[in-house]
């Protein structure tokens, strides 16, 4: 597929139906020419930074969010390798790096040093990324070097096309830039190691968003059911192997989202409260689950993995804000829910109650997620023009 660094809004709305296909069915020519094999490229020159322009916000009045601004610059492009970039995040054990998470390739583009005049770039794909990273929509970084991925996927592929089987979920990667998409990418595998990945799960079809908890346990969005589901994947595998039968998976069936076809609906967990924010793209509204409410209702039946499947009633879940213009990207920053809103190219402050205390415009054709960086500026991706972009005071 041709990449392309910007096309017209019209054309591409949604991204993949008009561009590329649907995920959530059948598999057609979505992929571009490296995705499914081992992808690294890489970019030792700076690259394309310093392309700002600036948007006058609201009625010009300062803003109330320190890490909002009128300044919009260009950090990377499809130039880089991005490919449908929906999400990113900057990885705690390297804080130098920035990963952003591409629908098209099924595979990451990691900038180093970016916004500087040292920035480069770096391409990797899984051999196995078709599976492991299908149609990613979101990822979230642990505290112990790992990372999960969720895919909006129906399992289109495994070593090869198929039919859609639903034996999908999050996935579990090393950030080791010595192990991700670098080791177990023999095509077909070698004595079953199948990529890089150190563990996935799979009761989330259609995953939308993913919020990491504690060690390797992480928060995901069934895009499929529209439940929210908690994956403990507890020890890893190992980089490609295949038992998940320590897997602790507890499903939050009375816990709506509603699934926005291509627009992921991102979230964050407050550590400090145990209080789950999540961007409920399709409700168009901003939700509140207390992770520590509701009662275990028992085994549930059709589990994939051999794992401790059970669910959850009654859970404590709460209305924040409502009537927002799909709301996809969402960060918890100093007090505050920052929300992208994918209709409208907004990102809006609410404080905790849900009171809006802020907006900012941005130039964005379908931004997607958002980030706060090291140095707590704020950070989003476009998922049509392919961009990664900086706010600046």
């Amino acid at each position: 597929m041709t990449i392309r660094a910007r096309l017209p809004f019209a054309l591409c709305l949604p991204l993949v139906v008009a561009c590329a296909g649907d995920p959530s069915g059948a598999t057609g020519d979505e992929t571009d020419s490296t995705s499914g094999s081992t992808g690294s490229g890489t970019s030792d020159e700076p690259t394309s930074t310093g392309e700002t322009t600036g948007v006058t916000t609201g009625a010009g009045e300062p803003h109330v969010v320190p890490a909002f601004g009128d300044k919009f610059t260009v950090i990377g492009t499809a130039k880089d390798g991005l490919n449908a970039v929906r999400d990113l995040a900057f990885s705690p054990g390297a804080p130098d790096q920035l990963w952003t998470f591409n629908m098209l390739s099924h595979g990451v583009v990691i900038f180093f040093a970016p916004g500087t005049e040292q920035q480069s770039a770096e391409v990797r794909i899984d051999a196995y990324g078709q599976h492991f990273m299908a149609y990613v929509s979101s990822a979230a970084f642990g505290d112990n070097g790992n990372f999960a991925s969720c895919q909006e996927s129906r399992n289109e592929w495994n070593v090869g096309d198929q039919e859609p089987d639903d034996f999908m979920g999050p996935t579990l990667w090393s950030a080791d830039l010595d192990i991700f998409a670098k080791v177990g990418q023999a095509l077909p595998p070698e004595n079953q190691v199948e990529g890089s990945h150190l563990d996935m799960l799979h009761q989330s079809p259609l995953c939308m968003g993913i919020a990491h908890d504690v060690d390797n346990v992480y928060w995901a969005i069934d895009g499929k059911r529209g439940d929210i589901v908690r994956y403990d994947f507890q020890a890893d595998h190992g980089p490609g192997g295949g038992d998940h039968s320590d897997g602790v998976i507890t499903r939050y069936g009375d816990v709506d989202v509603t699934r926005a076809a291509n627009i992921p609906s991102h979230m964050a967990l407050d550590h400090a409260t145990g209080m789950l924010y999540i961007a409920d793209a399709g409700g168009g509204r901003i939700m509140r689950l207390d992770t520590a409410t509701g009662m275990n209702t028992g085994a549930l039946q059709g589990d994939w993995d051999g794992a401790e499947y059970t669910g959850v009633a009654g859970a404590d879940y709460q209305l924040v804000a409502e009537g927002l213009d799909a709301p996809s990207g969402l960060a918890l920053h100093e007090g505050w829910i920052l929300v992208s809103e994918h209709g409208s190219g907004d990102i809006i402050a609410f404080d905790l109650a849900g009171k809006e205390v802020d907006r900012m415009t941005t130039p964005a054709q379908q931004i997607m997620g958002i980030t706060i960086g090291p140095a707590g500026d704020l950070w989003y991706v476009d998922a049509v023009a392919n961009e990664v972009v900086r706010v600046d005071p």
